[in-house]
């Protein structure tokens, strides 16, 4: 095999693959990227048998043929190599892979490529999703999944394939996120399905820049394509937890804000909260928002944040960190805070309605 690539098309495929190929593993192969070369396509894929991706890189082919290597260490030497030669790899004898770029000739000691493991394919009809559709629901809704093993169906993401909208929704108990987009027309069987947490970051890297992605869906599998990268996973099996309960259906007072006043005070009051469980104070009425901790070993700090309008009056605790990732992952210039009572969950959402956060009050110290 001979290969001759640019430098950023091939460190970019191999800085994604990195984050597959597994380093703590008792099968050595599956640290390294396949490199395969047939029918005029190049193609670089690394899996961790949970999660797999296959990505064609620009290239030229002198002479066809496959050979693996390990993943961070071809990625490590291409980093280094100069941006304006050429890099070229070719197999020698006994699995070595020769690296060439200007001056320079680097030897890797690779594995063949008969014990690497296949990629799964389905030959199904795709849904198809717009890229930064993809990415939104993502970037919106991540952030809320649990990261404890122990809660593997919780450690992921559920997309609930409604026939009106599809709901992407990530919870750990503490808090909940919900993301709206348009329908996804599922097939007949399909109501949803819940994606491991560790693939939603795959894919959110792999499909940064991707106009459009397709979505197949088969028993526990699923395989995402924009057409140059793809990326399969299994599929968590059970029923995701009847979230829909937790969002309320109606409150007693609702507040607007603007977003980045509240959370740049949150950080700020939050720096002298309890280290142990980051309790902070809200208080709203019709003028104000007042943000408060106290922790008699630290200190105290409160902020005073004028409300756009509000209807009604609440005095409630939350953990600080909770209200720091719901706003950080709104994107709008105000948000609505909806609350019944110091004990009830709050709503906290953007002005176009296009998610939600929904956030477990703590109570508070009299």
């Amino acid at each position: 095999m001979e290969l001759t690539f640019d430098k950023e098309e091939l460190l970019k495929s191999l800085q994604i693959l990195q984050g597959v190929a597994s380093r703590r593993t008792t099968l050595p192969i599956l640290s390294n990227v396949l490199i395969n070369a047939s029918a005029g396509n190049i193609e670089c894929i690394a899996t961790d048998l949970e999660v797999g991706i296959c990505i064609k890189v620009k290239g030229t082919i002198q002479d066809e043929g496959s050979i693996t290597v390990a993943a961070k260490k071809l990625g490590d030497i291409v980093k280094e190599l100069p941006a304006t030669e050429t890099i070229t790899l070719t197999t020698t004898s006994n699995n070595r892979v020769e690296i060439t770029c200007g001056a320079g000739v680097y030897t890797i000691i690779g594995l063949p490529d008969e014990e690497f493991p296949q990629l799964p394919t389905f030959d199904i009809e795709p849904l198809s999703i717009d890229g930064e559709t993809l990415r939104a629901v993502l970037r919106k809704t991540e952030f809320a999944a649990s990261t404890e093993e122990a809660r593997y169906f919780l450690n992921a993401l559920y997309f609930n394939l409604g026939a009106e909208r599809t709901e992407v929704v990530a919870t750990d108990t503490h808090q909940l996120a919900v993301a709206y987009c348009e329908p996804l027309v599922p097939p007949e069987s399909a109501t949803g399905f819940i994606v491991p947490l560790r693939a939603v970051r795959e894919i959110a890297k792999t499909f940064a820049d991707s106009a459009s992605v397709s979505i197949a869906v088969f028993e526990n599998q699923i395989l995402l394509s924009d057409g140059t990268a793809t990326v399969t996973t299994r599929l968590i099996e059970g029923n995701y937890p009847p979230y829909q309960k937790i969002i309320p259906e109606f409150s007693d007072g609702r507040a607007v804000l603007n977003r980045e006043a509240v959370l740049r005070a949150t950080k700020r009051v939050s720096l002298l909260s309890n280290p142990k469980n980051y309790a902070i104070c809200l208080e709203i009425d019709s003028e104000n928002l007042r943000i408060s901790a106290k922790t008699p070993e630290l200190g105290e700090a409160h902020e005073t944040v004028q409300v756009e309008s509000s209807t009604g009056t609440v005095r409630i605790g939350f953990d600080a960190r909770f209200i720091i990732d719901a706003l950080s992952h709104i994107e709008t210039d105000d948000i609505v805070v909806e609350f019944s009572g110091e004990l009830t969950p709050v709503a906290v959402k953007p002005t176009d309605d296009e998610q939600i956060c929904i956030i477990m009050p703590m109570r508070l110290q009299s």
